[in-house]
């Protein structure tokens, strides 16, 4: 058989038409990838851990995190200065978990890497291929990120200064269901009974929290602003009820400290823990809270 420029151009073109194929069904299955939480959460290491998600674009969106209204911290200034990354207008999901052998995050947003990998050298860091690695604000604690691809970033704060790159790859999907909400928390019993966890002050308050086999906390959109809730599970009716009398009780020590002006009226925190509403359904204990307008702003400010 003779081999004419025709046979040639056709060859070339039913080839870049398969190699095509091939690119588009590997970014589809790279997207589904990334957009199963499920799947996104197997990359953790597989140990009790408090698991955080946050969707940035979303509160942005929504009006929180107004650029216009958070003075940036000294040290955080320097680091959207050297890298040129601002998480109110580049980051737009976190997805974290924090357990006793590190704290491990995905996040997506716009990254320069170039410039990120610049000031990790800058800073006393060094990079191999795509890894990065620096040293945190202790000794034991080393900052590592790599890229999953042009807009995720795998980063860990751990002893082990490779950690990130043990979220490089997904393994079974997890089975238990996800909070649907643009911020939620879930914390297991297991992991607020850790010592430690609990600061000495909180842990005093709140030591109902260490009966709870589960809690999950979430912020959503409501009338008039953004609403946070919980809904606990506790061991049993008694620690239910432990739970939430002191979170009853914390609501009126507030509320009391605003009145007496021994809490300043203005602080936004303290508004919203005031006006918490909770309730006792077997060894299930609920809870809601209207956040303070601009409380975001004020507890992300300097990140």
């Amino acid at each position: 058989m003779t081999i004419s420029p025709r046979h040639v151009t056709l060859g070339i073109v039913l080839a870049g038409v398969s190699l095509a194929s091939v690119a588009l069904t590997l970014k589809w299955r790279d997207d589904r990838a990334f957009g199963n939480e499920a799947l996104q959460l197997s990359r953790f290491p597989a140990e009790p851990s408090a698991v955080l998600q946050a969707n940035f674009a979303l509160l942005r969106r929504g009006g929180q995190l107004n650029a216009q209204k958070i003075e940036l911290e000294p040290e955080y200034k320097q680091f959207v200065e050297g890298t040129g990354f601002d998480y109110r207008r580049d980051l737009d999901q976190v997805t974290a978990s924090f357990s006793q052998s590190g704290n491990f995050f995905l996040v997506r947003g716009r990254f320069d890497w170039a410039r990120l990998q610049g000031y990790v050298r800058l800073q006393g860091g060094d990079c191999y291929q795509q890894l990065c690695r620096m040293q945190g604000s202790k000794p034991e604690r080393h900052i590592s990120f790599l890229p999953l691809r042009e807009d995720v970033m795998a980063l860990a704060v751990s002893s082990d200064d490779l950690a990130a790159t043990h979220l490089s790859e997904t393994r079974q999907p997890v089975s238990t269901t996800l909070p649907d909400a643009p911020v939620w928390l879930v914390l297991p019993g297991s992991v607020l009974r850790q010592p430690g966890f609990l600061p000495p002050g909180m842990r005093l308050l709140l030591s109902g929290l260490t009966t709870a086999e589960r809690m999950i906390f979430t912020i959503t959109a409501a009338t008039g602003g953004m609403e946070a809730r919980l809904d606990a599970a506790c061991l049993t009716k008694d620690d239910a009820g432990l739970l939430a009398s002191q979170l009853r009780n914390t609501a009126r020590v507030v509320r009391e400290g605003i009145a007496g002006k021994t809490v300043a009226a203005d602080d936004e925190l303290a508004n919203t823990l005031a006006v918490g509403a909770f309730e006792q359904n077997g060894n299930r204990v609920t809870g809601r809270w209207l956040l303070a307008k601009g409380l975001l702003e004020s507890l992300t400010a300097g990140i």
